[in-house]
Order: structure tokens, then C-alpha cells, then sequence
């Protein structure tokens, strides 16, 4: 066996090298993309300093200022210790994050399995589920092909989505009544979720009322201890039932008491003081939060063999916090920094970093 481990080692330790430079690659593609809001960013000398010497002390090595210029151009806040996303993506998750794990303990057919019991938790009510093309109903007993389609054919309304490899809202559709179930569900593949249509609470419906809005909530272990990087709210607009960013959504920093600062942010950088299709202002509005931060901790500590998670939740119409999706691989570092104008990590920032050293 000693020689099948070392070959099993170090065939995943190619792997984890691959994705590796594949995200680094598409972390340079979304840098480019971004340039023009780069280049409103002028460091003083002073600042160019302070950031090659803070990362050198505690990374061991110099960094590009280019993701703190353009965490700074959205609200206009200078930070040393912002955290880089090609650091965050190419050295920390992975480190963190062993890839077998995270990518096993990340389909959301097992939301159910992992959180159940914890107090005041929604987690939507399945239906259906497809594991690997094998087919269960909502008590897990497995069903045929036949038995599902009547299942969803009954339902006037109901979210599909896909359990795997999925990101950015990717794979998600809402039924509405109007479609063949047979067609839809073949569409989904051998991995899917069919689930209740979550009701927003009245505080966030009132921002946008056609998507369901999330809050992303980063949740990280640091000196045996679960810490929450500053949240994010993620808000549709347009009529779209989606409510990511990179679907034309907006995104809002949420402070420690609620309530929303004063501008939401575009992915590329445009700016709103109240929604553009509700009119609702941002500044000083309350939204649940202590809650969504509490349950998305007692969450993290079910499963410590993962170090950093990204939990998109929101809040149901009795007020209880439900889980959407939880992100174990490919999560991303950039947009509660831009939004809040704080880093990730905070004063725990060093640390991180030495981790990856």
C-alpha cells in the first residue's frame, strides 16, 4: 500500500497544482476586465511601501498593489491588509480546503444530512433529489424516473438546481407551472435538488421582491476559533429572479448592527444610494443579520475539516435564517471587500497569511 499511497499523493497533488494555475489564469482574465476601475486608483508612494512591506513580513514575498486598487475603487477605502483574490483562490483555499473534502462535503444534496437540528435553521423542504442519477423523494426512499416526474407534475411552483459544480447562480431555475417536468428534469443531469420555493422576509423582499436577496455570509477558523469576514447582500434587479452579481445584481455591505451602508455596487463599479428598480434607500436599512451570522457559525462548527466557507442564506417570511447554498471550492474573496471597504480577514489577516507563507 505504501507505494499506492505515494502515487495517489502525488497524483493529487498534480491535480490540486492544475486547478491551481487554471484559477490563476481565469484570476487574470477577471483583472483585465476590470482595469478601467484599476487605473482610477492612485497609491502615494507611502502606501506602495506599506503593502510590499506588510506582505513581505508576513507572506515572505512582494505582491502586485492591483487587487487592493481595485477593492479601493469602489468605496474609496485604502486597507494594507486587504486579501488579494488570486492569493485567496490559488494558496489559501486550497491549503484550508483539502479539494476531496471540500468537494464532497460541498453538494448540496447533503445540506440536509449535515445541518439538520440546528435551532431556528430553515433548510428549504426537498422534494426530489437526484445523487449520481440515483433518484429519492423527499424521505429518501428511492423512486423511478416515472414516480419523479409525477412528483414535480403535481407542483405548481418549485426551484431545480444543480448540486455540483455549480457557481455564480449558474444552474438554478424556478418552475413556474408553465414547462414539461420530463424535459426539465433530464436537462439537470445526474446531480440535482428539487425544493420549496423560499418566501424573503418583508425586510428584504421590500429591496427587491423578484429575487430571492442573500446575504454572503464567510465564515473562517483561526486559533481554534470560528470567525465571520464582513457580509455581503445580494440584491436582483430588473425583474430577474436571480439575484448574483455577475447576473446584473447589486451588492450591499452590511455592518455588525444590520443595518446597510450607504451604496450598493455593480460588479463593474457603478454605484446606487437606493435600488434602481424599488427606489428603496440603503443607508441605515435594517436588515436580520445577527441571526443569519449566528446560524452560519453553528453550521461551520459541524464541519471543521473544512477552514473557510462562504454560506449564502437569507431569511424566511417567520424570520428564521435559511440555507441557500454553502460554498466549499471556488469561493471568492473580492466582493465583500469591495462592497464594505474592509479586509476579509481583518485584524486575523497576518495569520492567514502565514499560513500560506
Amino acid at each position: 500500500m505504501g507505494l499506492v499511497s505515494t502515487i495517489d499523493k502525488k497524483t493529487n497533488d498534480a491535480n490540486v497544482w492544475l486547478r491551481s494555475r487554471l484559477v490563476r489564469f481565469s484570476e487574470k482574465q477577471n483583472i483585465r476586465r476590470k482595469r478601467s476601475l484599476i487605473d482610477t486608483v492612485h497609491l502615494s508612494h507611502k502606501q506602495e511601501e506599506e503593502i510590499k512591506s506588510f506582505y513581505k513580513t508576513y507572506y515572505g514575498k512582494e505582491i502586485p498593489t492591483t487587487w487592493h486598487r481595485l477593492y479601493q475603487s469602489y468605496t474609496g477605502e485604502y486597507h494594507v491588509d486587504y486579501f488579494p483574490e488570486f492569493l485567496f483562490s490559488t494558496k489559501l483555499e486550497p491549503k484550508v480546503n483539502p479539494y476531496r473534502e471540500a468537494e464532497f462535503l460541498g453538494d448540496k444534496n447533503l445540506l440536509g444530512t449535515l445541518f439538520s437540528g440546528i435551532p431556528d435553521l430553515h433548510i428549504p423542504q426537498t422534494f426530489v433529489s437526484c445523487v449520481r442519477g440515483i433518484l429519492r423523494d423527499s424521505t429518501e426512499k428511492i423512486i423511478t424516473q416515472k414516480e419523479a416526474e409525477q412528483m414535480v407534475r403535481s407542483m405548481d411552483e418549485f426551484v431545480i438546481k444543480k448540486t455540483r459544480d455549480t457557481s455564480s447562480g449558474r444552474d438554478v431555475h424556478v418552475y413556474r407551472g408553465n414547462e414539461d417536468p420530463a424535459m426539465l428534469l433530464g436537462q439537470f443531469g445526474t446531480d440535482y435538488v428539487v425544493q420549496e420555493k423560499i418566501v424573503q422576509h418583508d425586510s428584504l423582499a421590500l429591496l427587491n421582491p423578484t429575487s430571492v436577496n442573500t446575504f454572503r455570509v464567510i465564515t473562517y477558523l483561526c486559533d481554534q476559533k470560528i470567525y465571520v469576514c464582513p457580509v455581503a447582500l445580494r440584491m436582483g434587479r430588473s425583474n430577474a429572479d436571480k439575484d448574483n452579481i455577475h447576473y446584473g445584481g447589486i451588492c450591499v455591505g452590511v455592518n455588525n448592527n444590520g443595518a446597510l451602508m450607504e451604496k450598493a455596487f455593480s460588479e463593474y463599479g457603478e454605484s446606487y444610494s437606493r435600488h434602481p428598480d424599488t427606489n428603496t434607500v440603503f443607508l441605515g436599512y435594517s436588515v436580520p443579520l445577527r441571526e443569519v451570522v449566528e446560524v452560519a457559525v453553528r453550521m461551520h462548527s459541524r464541519i471543521p475539516y473544512l477552514g473557510i466557507l462562504s454560506w449564502d442564506l437569507t431569511v424566511d417570511e417567520s424570520g428564521k435564517p435559511v440555507i441557500v447554498e454553502m460554498n466549499s471550492t471556488g469561493q471568492s474573496a473580492w466582493f465583500c471587500q469591495m462592497v464594505n471597504g474592509k479586509p476579509l480577514f481583518g485584524e486575523n489577516t497576518s495569520k492567514m497569511l502565514t499560513l500560506i507563507k
